[in-house]
């Protein structure tokens, strides 16, 4: 399974549509969340993803002319339970594949600008993350948290750096630096041309499939959005017989799980 995540940069301006559509067709997730969604382009943007073969998409209702979240994907989705912050809560939408045990809350945290509103969202985050790890859910978090470790940013320290500390050390996973252990990539840059990686994909303890992520930097290069696209796999898991288990379900249970 893969999933895209990408800030848009203030939802995708009209002449940038294309380019957002042709970065969506090369990477061919099987969901692709959409982060600073305009409501004003759901019409444009929801038909263009349908074309593209994401007929199954829902968002999450922002006000008008404001930064939402939009998911698209190949396969039915069933919407999780109504978001658990008070401030912005259109920055916060968790779905679940349709009869598949894997939870992916998308999650667009606040920046310092509304320190009130990026502290709750951690503080939730943080409750989020012990819940999955105590009932040994299959949760990730993927989006962008306005913040990152020490070694991920060139210019200013991150705010809320512990917080996210915190989360790893419940055993959360940040996947893109499991496989990238010494890199330095930024997903984002400063005004003052300083880099940051603030787009994370997280994986609760208990997702036991093969994971990867990578960066793709040339859409933001190119000037399409601000941020680098993010791309999640989580990947069939092999068993001596040969046979493949499916991420979207546990190994040892669930519709599906053996597919040939």
């Amino acid at each position: 399974m893969r999933i895209m995540e990408w800030n848009l940069q203030y939802g995708g301006a009209q002449e940038r549509l294309p380019g957002i559509l042709e970065a969506v067709r090369r990477h061919a997730p099987d969901l692709l969340v959409l982060l600073e969604f305009r409501p004003e382009r759901v019409i444009e943007v929801s038909l263009s993803l349908t074309a593209l073969g994401y007929p199954y998409i829902l968002n999450s209702q922002p006000p008008p002319r404001t930064s939402g979240i939009l998911v698209a994907s190949k396969g039915a989705l069933v919407q999780m339970e109504a978001p658990r912050v008070r401030s912005s809560p259109h920055r916060w939408m968790e779905v679940s594949p349709e009869g598949s045990d894997l939870r992916i809350l998308a999650v667009h945290v606040p920046g310092a600008s509304d320190l009130p509103g990026k502290m709750e969202f951690w503080q939730t985050l943080l409750e989020y993350g012990k819940e999955a790890v105590e009932r040994k859910d299959r949760r990730v978090i993927i989006g962008d948290l306005s913040t990152g470790l020490e070694r991920d940013s060139e210019g200013t320290p991150f705010l809320g750096t512990e917080h996210l500390a915190a989360l790893l050390g419940m055993g959360w996973r940040d996947v893109w630096r499991e496989y990238h252990q010494v890199a330095r990539e930024y997903s984002r840059y400063s005004s003052s041309g300083k880099g940051m990686r603030t787009d994370h994909a997280l994986a609760s303890p208990h997702i036991h499939h093969p994971l990867w992520a990578k960066y793709s930097h040339q859409e933001r290069e190119s000037g399409i959005s601000d941020h680098s696209i993010l791309i999640l796999d989580i990947m069939h898991k092999l068993s001596e017989s040969g046979s493949r288990s499916s991420p979207l379900f546990r190994l040892d249970e669930g519709p599906g799980c053996i597919m040939g």
